[in-house]
């Protein structure tokens, strides 16, 4: 028999694949991959905590490693290796599940939904490498702010008052940050934008992706075509690493699944109203680690609009929490 455990994406951040589809797993499912099912009975919102804040703490890391790389290799090349890495990491998970956890009946979904991807994660990767890390981060946060967007218009999908709110009020904390018209808006912010957007659209994609396609292989998937798409840019300015820098990027791509992986077994532990305000502690440890490692501080305004978009992300949360509630 298969259970479902279906968690509302809307409050996810940041991330992609792994994010949304492991809170569509089946038990059966799950236990092909290797990922010890967790009955409904099963979930504690103290352990999905625990999960959630780890995979801040890898998101950090991953943020300050990109940032330390990019003195010698830039990020689009990074961004080919991060891929690299994934099919590594995930080749004895392919193994074990064999050709059927290859299969997927949207080819063409995958593909675009990969093109965006690799766009999301290029940006992402560019803006560490332009601005703070914590005005990067805090761009970053407006990503369910575009997936509400891109679900009414691609999913058609019915919007409520409470998501049109937090997309004012996204937008806003978006203002705080940029300050247009009181200082330069650096293109390193803009990257961050398109980032967001990518993930955004993204998120959408794969939620019709889901529908057919097993996690392992929408997974992997991500990582083998989004492969060839950030290989033209990686060659623009290529250097080939060092040792040393070669155990950087195994370092940053282990980072990378890391921390999606305990993103999954967060949502799939514990409600995502729940566990999705943890990821807001990424600020203050990405703060500190600019600090300490790059000199960078914060400014109080970057903490506001941070304040803001968050709050608006979390309130739209809660609201789709309490309506599926009322539903069951």
């Amino acid at each position: 028999m298969s259970l479902k455990v279906d968690i509302t994406p809307t409050a996810y951040s940041g991330t992609q694949c792994l994010q949304y589809t492991a809170s569509r797993l089946t038990l059966g499912t799950m236990s092909k991959i290797g990922v010890p099912a967790e009955p409904l009975h099963a979930q504690s919102a103290i352990r999905g905590i625990v999960w959630m804040a780890l995979a801040a703490l890898f998101f950090s890391i991953v943020f300050g490693l990109v940032r330390h790389i990019s003195e010698s290799i830039n990020a689009f090349e990074q961004t080919f290796f991060r891929h690299i890495f994934g099919i590594l990491i995930l080749a004895p998970f392919i193994i074990r599940g064999g050709r059927a956890s290859l299969r997927t009946g949207q080819l063409k979904l995958n593909i675009f939904r990969n093109l965006i991807g690799n766009g999301g994660t290029t940006l992402s990767f560019l803006s560490v490498t332009m601005i703070s890390l914590t005005d990067s981060l805090t761009l970053h946060f407006t990503m369910p702010i575009f997936a509400i967007l891109f679900a009414l218009i691609i999913l058609k999908e019915r919007v409520g008052s409470h998501r049109w709110v937090a997309m004012v009020l996204g937008f806003f904390g978006v203002l705080v940050v940029l300050r247009p018209g009181f200082h330069d808006v650096n293109p390193g912010m803009l990257a961050a934008l398109g980032a967001a957007a990518c993930f955004g659209l993204s998120d959408v994609l794969l939620r019709k992706l889901s529908r057919t396609d097993m996690t392992l292989s929408i997974v992997f998937y991500s990582f083998i075509f989004q492969l060839p798409f950030s290989l033209p840019l990686a060659l623009t300015n290529w250097v080939t690493p060092t040792p040393m820098e070669l155990l950087w990027l195994a370092a940053m791509g282990a980072m990378s699944f890391g921390a999606q992986w305990s993103l999954s077994r967060a949502y799939i532990l514990a409600d995502a109203s729940v566990v999705s305000p943890v990821l807001f502690i990424r600020l203050p440890i990405v703060s500190v680690i600019g600090l300490v490692f790059f000199g960078q501080v914060t400014d109080i305004w970057t903490w506001i609009g941070a304040a803001i978009i968050f709050g608006s992300t979390y309130y739209a949360a809660r609201r789709e929490a309490n309506l599926r509630h009322a539903l069951f």
